[in-house]
């Protein structure tokens, strides 16, 4: 079920599966725990009108072990603007690393493949290897919620991360953002 433009290094996407119900604790969306019963429900719901539907969902596979670590929720607004979401295993150490190998298979897929006009990252501010992938895709920084997600030790923020895609992108544009970057650079 491997595709090659959706495989890396470490981590493949694939299209969920019934079977995914027996680890929904990996890739659930939810702040919860889920059994498999409803995780089954839900896959099988989420299933019935996959065309038709606006969002999407993938799993996150380690390549290793074919283990399913996570998702990727694709949300399509009007097949112009897309937003992504990553769903990771709680008790997995390496999840930033991960779901940065992730963005980095599902960006130009969305950018080149998709063609959407603009492609959103939702992720929270410690969240640095995937934020450090996304500003080296060329996303910059649209929107910052102070303290938003929850966290054992406190709270952090949530970061929009941005990009529109080059055939929409207006040359002018483009120039003026570089020099404004070169002349206060983001820290």
């Amino acid at each position: 079920m491997r595709v090659t433009y959706l495989t890396g290094e470490r981590v493949y996407l694939r299209a969920m599966v019934e079977a995914d119900k027996d680890v929904g604790i990996a890739w659930w969306p939810g702040p919860f725990l889920v059994n498999a019963a409803r995780a089954e429900e839900w896959l099988k719901e989420e299933h019935k009108e996959f065309y038709t539907k606006r969002t999407h969902w993938y799993a996150i596979v380690r390549v290793a072990d074919e283990a399913v670590i996570g998702s990727v929720e694709l949300q399509d607004r009007d097949h112009r603007r897309g937003t992504v979401v990553f769903h990771m295993a709680p008790a997995l150490a390496a999840a930033d690393v991960l779901r940065a190998d992730a963005l980095r298979l599902v960006v130009p897929w969305v950018r080149d493949d998709l063609e959407l006009m603009v492609l959103t990252l939702v992720c929270a501010a410690d969240e640095t290897e995937t934020l450090a992938a996304a500003r080296e895709l060329g996303m910059d920084e649209s929107v910052r919620l102070r303290e938003f997600v929850a966290r054992p030790g406190g709270r952090v923020d949530r970061v929009f991360m941005e990009m529109l895609n080059k055939p929409w992108r207006v040359e002018a544009a483009d120039e003026a953002l570089a020099q404004a970057e070169t002349e206060a650079p983001h820290a």
